[in-house]
This record gives C-alpha cells, sequence and structure tokens, in this order.
C-alpha cells in the first residue's frame, strides 16, 4: 500500500475522500514513523539494521526547495520509465501527473488536473508505468487515465467498486489495481486493467485476478505493499509479525514465499494503536461517512511498506526498521534469494529503481518534499 506523507497543513477540502484513504492506509500497513518509544522489538530492530547494513550516497535529483516553479507540494508516487529516461511523479496539489528528466531532474511536462472529464483526475491516489510506456493514474473511485510515452491522453477506464489503494504495472501493458472493501465483505480484490491493442482506437477491459480474495482475513488483505514482475506474477507484503513477501503467478496460485526469518517483529504500542484508529476516525469524518464500529488495527507493522521491481527483475523492499530519519532498503534477487541490505539517511516514503539508480521520493529536516536518487550497487561485494 502507499504511503502518505503529506506536509502538514496542505490538505484541501476537496481532498476530503483523498484524506480518507490515506488515513485507511497509513492504519492498514503502518507509516513510517519515528520508532523511539515504541515496543523494545521495533527498536532492537532498529538499532540492529545500524550495524548490518550498507549507506547509499544521495543527491538531490529534484530538491526540496518551496521556491521550484512548479514546486512538490504534495507528491505521492513516482515510478521509473527506465527506456525513455523519464520520471514519472503524482502530485496531489494541484492534481497532476509529472514528468522529470531522469538524468536531471528537469520539468518536461505536467499531464492533466482536478476534474471529472477526460484527462482530468478526481482524488488520485497512485501511479504506474508499463514497460512500453504506457503511464496509469489511480483514482480513489477505481478510474484509471491512461498517458502514452509520448505524453498524450490515451483513455481511462473504471476498474470497479470498492476503495482503490494501489495500481502496479505488469506484463506487456496490463495493471494490476487493488481496491478494497470493508464491512460487511472485508477483503481487498486485485483487478487486471489490460490495453486492448486489436481494436483501432484505444480501449480496455478489466477482469478479476483469482485466489486474489481471502474473506474473512480483513486484516491481511488490506494491509498489502503491492508490486508486480514483468512476467506477471504479484509480490504481496502482507503484516504480520514475520518478514514475509508473497508471489503469486498471474493465474492466482501462490507461487514462492519469500522470508527473512532473523528480522525480529516491530510490535506497535497502545498509544500507537490507538492512534491509528484516531486517524482513522478522522478520516472517516473528513468524507462524511459513518466510522465503523469496530476499528481493527494489527499489532505489528509490516516489516515491508513498499516494494518495486527493477527492469533486470530484481526485488526492492522499502521496510519500516529505519527511524524517522533513516530508511532501510532490502534487496532480493530475481529469484527471491536475499542479496543485500543499504540504508538510506533521509525520510523516505516512495521508492522506484532503474537500470543503474534507485529513486526516493523524501522528504527534507524541514518537511519538504524533494526526490532523490542513489547510484545502485553493481554487485553483492558492494553490499558491505
Amino acid at each position: 500500500m502507499r504511503l502518505r506523507h503529506p506536509r502538514p497543513g496542505v490538505l484541501s477540502a476537496s481532498a476530503a475522500v483523498g484524506a480518507l484513504a490515506a488515513a485507511l492506509l497509513t492504519a492498514a500497513c503502518g507509516e513510517q514513523v519515528d520508532l523511539r518509544g515504541s515496543s523494545p522489538s521495533a527498536a532492537e530492530a532498529v538499532d540492529a539494521a545500524a550495524d548490518t547494513v550498507a549507506v547509499l550516497t544521495t543527491r538531490w535529483l529534484v530538491p526540496p526547495d518551496p521556491g521550484l516553479d512548479p514546486p512538490l507540494a504534495a507528491p505521492v508516487s513516482i515510478e521509473v520509465d527506465a527506456e525513455r529516461r523519464r520520471l514519472l511523479v503524482l502530485e496531489l496539489q494541484p492534481p497532476e501527473l509529472r514528468v522529470y528528466d531522469l538524468l536531471d531532474g528537469r520539468l518536461i511536462a505536467g499531464l492533466g488536473r482536478e476534474g471529472d472529464g477526460p484527462g482530468e483526475y478526481r482524488h488520485p491516489i497512485d501511479l504506474a508505468v508499463s514497460r512500453g510506456g504506457l503511464a496509469a493514474v489511480l483514482s480513489v473511485s477505481g478510474r484509471v487515465t491512461y498517458w502514452g510515452p509520448d505524453a498524450s491522453l490515451a483513455g481511462l477506464v473504471r476498474s470497479g467498486g470498492g476503495l482503490a489503494t494501489d495500481i502496479v504495472a505488469a506484463r506487456g501493458d496490463s495493471f494490476y489495481v487493488k481496491a478494497d472493501r470493508f464491512p460487511p465483505e472485508d477483503v481487498a480484490e486485485f483487478r487486471v486493467v489490460t490495453r486492448d491493442s486489436v481494436l483501432d482506437r484505444p480501449r480496455y477491459r478489466d477482469s478479476g485476478l483469482a485466489g486474489t480474495e481471502e474473506p474473512g482475513r480483513a486484516l491481511r488483505n488490506h494491509s498489502y505493499a503491492v508490486a508486480a514482475t514483468a512476467n506477471g506474477d504479484l509480490l504481496l507484503a502482507p503484516p504480520g509479525q514475520e518478514y514475509l513477501i508473497l508471489r503469486i503467478g498471474p493465474e492466482g496460485k501462490l507461487k514462492e514465499t519469500i522470508r527473512r526469518p532473523e528480522i525480529a517483529p516491530l510490535q506497535r504500542s497502545e498509544e500507537e494503536v490507538e492512534a491509528i484508529r484516531e486517524r482513522i476516525r478522522r478520516g472517516f469524518a473528513a468524507a462524511g461517512r459513518a466510522v465503523p464500529t469496530r476499528l481493527q488495527v494489527p499489532l505489528y507493522r509490516s516489516h515491508v511498506a513498499r516494494l518495486a521491481v527493477a527492469p533486470d527483475g530484481t526485488i526492492w523492499a522499502l521496510t519500516q526498521r529505519g527511524d524517522g530519519d533513516v530508511a532501510v532498503i532490502d534487496r532480493f534477487d530475481e529469484d527471491g534469494s536475499f542479496s543485500g541490505s543499504y540504508r538510506v539517511v533521509l525520510r523516505v516514503s516512495e521508492v522506484a529503481v532503474g537500470h543503474d539508480a534507485i529513486y526516493l521520493l523524501a522528504h527534507s529536516a524541514l518537511d519538504v518534499p524533494g526526490i532523490a536518487v542513489a547510484p545502485r550497487p553493481r554487485s553483492r561485494g558492494a553490499d558491505g
């Protein structure tokens, strides 16, 4: 699930539904918070991480500067289009898909605006880009707006009901859309949104991904970090005591379980659980919706906050082992074997990985967002 770190005081009234989605997402998977004052197991995990991982050197590609024109005010998602040397950023204020040069951070284009018409967004929440350069912007309602690699509007489709939370690129120009259904169903659904290249004009069809609905397991369903591989495998990181990544094939069958048993559980304190419940209540109130009578919050943070798949198939997990100013990123080979951990001295909320670099949506000490970049370690020997 996407992690939201908007700047304090900048969320407009028109983003009420977005605030609800953000509150639900944050509560479900656990935001990257300062672990000082949390449970002993979480604090011990931070200390262990500091001793065992290499530090990556970063520089700002898009600096955290309110004076930029336009500034990054409330970015929520970043993606790399490595083949076309583009960095795509979904900005919320105002809603816009921004395209930056991957090498120098120069702004190339701003696509879309707030609204309900073609090329417009209402409460956008996530972004994905296919290998072919097709960019997809997901709104909370489940509507997906597509932009071609030439920055032209390529169409739109609705991906079904529920509260849409995530979109990830899979095979070809196919995308997986995750939507949560709350009581009485309490399930997370994944939809497949595919470009239909047979027709002369752009058209999209949408179908279910079998095997990803688990009625009765609401806490697990609603708390995934999500990614997909080029061959269509879905990667999910559910919450719980165990560091766990599930690989599910395009047919919906579990193919692999990736574990790191040496990582200690990240248990929440009672104060943290109650704070999450309060954020959910405020989110529902902001959206004018009734608050559910039961607000269940997992007792453990998910170990993985975000998942990303690089062009070479390696899997990168932004974990929640760092404190408020440190991020720890784990790397796994294409076959799921662990191959290294890296520490970034920044507060990071999103990660995207290209051929040679790692791109980070991060915040400065003054809580101003920017895009940082770090070179990818060249080999296992660089892991430290």
